[in-house]
C-alpha cells in the first residue's frame, strides 16, 4: 500500500515544502525560546526531571549552515559521495550504499509504502568500513555549533540526515540527546519509557501515525503519546529511553546530537 504525495510546487534549487497537515495538530510538549531558558533551568526542569522540551529561536545562528545544506549546495559538494542508507524500521537492521545524488533523486521524492524494512533513509552512518568520515562531510559536521544546553566537555555523537516527505523512523528508544531541524518540519511523537506504546517495528512511521491517531493513542495525559511539530530553527530534547517516532513533513535536513550527559555529570562530581 502506498500514499501518493502532493504535486510538487515548481522550485529549482531548494528543498520542497508541502501544504500543512500534521503541523496543524496541537503541540503537547513544553516549548520555550532558547533565550528564555538558561542552562541551569534546563538542567533542573528538563534533564534532571527527564522531561522532553522543544527549544525555538535557533535559526539566527544557523544561517550559514542552512546555505550549505540547501539541495543545490549538497549536490554540488557531495553528490558523488557514497552514503550508507538505513531501513526505516525501528531497529534499522538493513543497510545499503548509494551516492548522495542517487538517494536525493530516487529515495527522497519516493512514495512512502507501509513496509519500513524496504524504505530507505539517510541518517547517520557517515563513516566508511575503516571508520573514516569523508573530509568534506567531516568539515560540514564540524561547522555545527552545539546547542547551548550541551556541556562543552560532554561526549557527543552526531547524526546528520536528509529525508523526504513522510519519511522517518517508527517508535524506538536510546540515550538522551537533541534533534534539530535545519530545513523543513519534523513531527515528533514521544512517550515515557513505561509503558511501551503500541507499534509494529516494520510499519513506517507515516502509516503507524495514521493508525495511532485513529485509535486515539496520541493525546495529552493518561499515558497518551505526546506530539509536536519541530520547525526549522527548532530542536527537541529527548530524555533517556523515552520512546519517540519521527515523521518529516517536508523534504528535510536535520542533525541529531546524542549526548553522554551521565559521563559529564560523573566527571563534575569527581571534581567536587
Amino acid at each position: 500500500m502506498c500514499v501518493l504525495l502532493a504535486v510538487r510546487p515548481a522550485r529549482a534549487r531548494d528543498w520542497y515544502r508541502f501544504p500543512g497537515d500534521f503541523d496543524a495538530r496541537p503541540c503537547t510538549l513544553p516549548k520555550l525560546d532558547v533565550d528564555d531558558l538558561s542552562p541551569d533551568a534546563f538542567e533542573r526542569t528538563f534533564r534532571d526531571a527527564e522531561t522532553p522540551v522543544v527549544v525555538t529561536g535557533l535559526g539566527p545562528t544557523r544561517a550559514r549552515l542552512r546555505e550549505r545544506v540547501s539541495r543545490e549546495a549538497l549536490l554540488a559538494a557531495f553528490g558523488d559521495e557514497t552514503v550508507v542508507l538505513s531501513s526505516s524500521n525501528t531497529f534499522s537492521y538493513e543497510k545499503k550504499k548509494k551516492t548522495l545524488r542517487a538517494y536525493m533523486e530516487e529515495d527522497v521524492p519516493a512514495e512512502r509504502g507501509e513496509d519500513a524494512s524496504t524504505t530507505w533513509y539517510w541518517f547517520g552512518d557517515h563513516s566508511d568500513e575503516h571508520g573514516n568520515t569523508p573530509s568534506g562531510f567531516q568539515e560540514l559536521f564540524d561547522s555545527y555549533e552545539d546547542i547551548r544546553f550541551v556541556p562543552e566537555d560532554a561526549d557527543v555523537a552526531y547524526s546528520f540526515g536528509v529525508g523526504g516527505r513522510y519519511s522517518g523512523v517508527p517508535m524506538h528508544q536510546h540515550g538522551p540527546g537533541w534533534s534539530e531541524s535545519l530545513i523543513g518540519r519534523k513531527h515528533w511523537f514521544v512517550a515515557p519509557p513505561d509503558p511501551a506504546p503500541t507499534f509494529e517495528p516494520n510499519v513506517t512511521a507515516y502509516f503507524w501515525a495514521l493508525e495511532a491517531l485513529r485509535r486515539g493513542d496520541v493525546r495529552e495525559g493518561d499515558g497518551g503519546i505526546l506530539e509536536c511539530t519541530v520547525h526549522a530553527g527548532e530542536a527537541l530534547y529527548f530524555p533517556t529511553n523515552w520512546w519517540h517516532a519521527t515523521l518529516n513533513l517536508d523534504e528535510s535536513v536535520f542533525i541529531s546530537s546524542f549526548v553522554n550527559y551521565n559521563r559529564w555529570g560523573d566527571a563534575k562530581r569527581e571534581e567536587l
